[in-house]
């Protein structure tokens, strides 16, 4: 957990120039959700939007291996609930950096994890 800075703590830092880092930004783009973690590198995931409209997933294919190059577009994820088979697409062109094969190996921990939890993919963008 962060540390919790007081009002003069930040405010001498803004005098001194020392800024406290943000905390990464999280956007969502057709039920991937996107962290940037570092300059081109980012983390993929499943939103809590697009796994509650899915339901209980029960099966999961990851059809991408580490240093794969993807174009936009690809996909990086299918899942099969019991509602649909719905496959997920990276919205950036990359490298596959690292894979998620916890999602391959026991599916049903996508249900019971929170969102940052869920990830797919560390990717490099080029």
């Amino acid at each position: 957990m962060a540390a919790q800075h007081s009002f003069w703590q930040r405010l001498i830092g803004w005098f001194t120039g020392k800024k406290t880092p943000a905390a990464p930004a999280i956007t969502v783009k057709d039920g991937v959700w996107l962290e940037q973690r570092d300059q081109g590198h980012y983390r993929l995931g499943l939103s809590s939007d697009a796994l509650e409209q899915i339901g209980d997933i029960s099966f999961a294919d990851l059809p991408i291996l580490s240093e794969d190059v993807l174009a936009a577009g690809d996909d990086i994820l299918e899942v099969e609930s019991d509602k649909a088979v719905e496959n997920f697409k990276t919205p950036y062109a990359g490298t596959v950096v690292k894979v998620n094969e916890d999602l391959v190996s026991d599916p049903a921990k996508i249900n019971k994890n929170k969102q940052a939890d869920n990830w797919v993919l560390d990717l490099q963008v080029v």
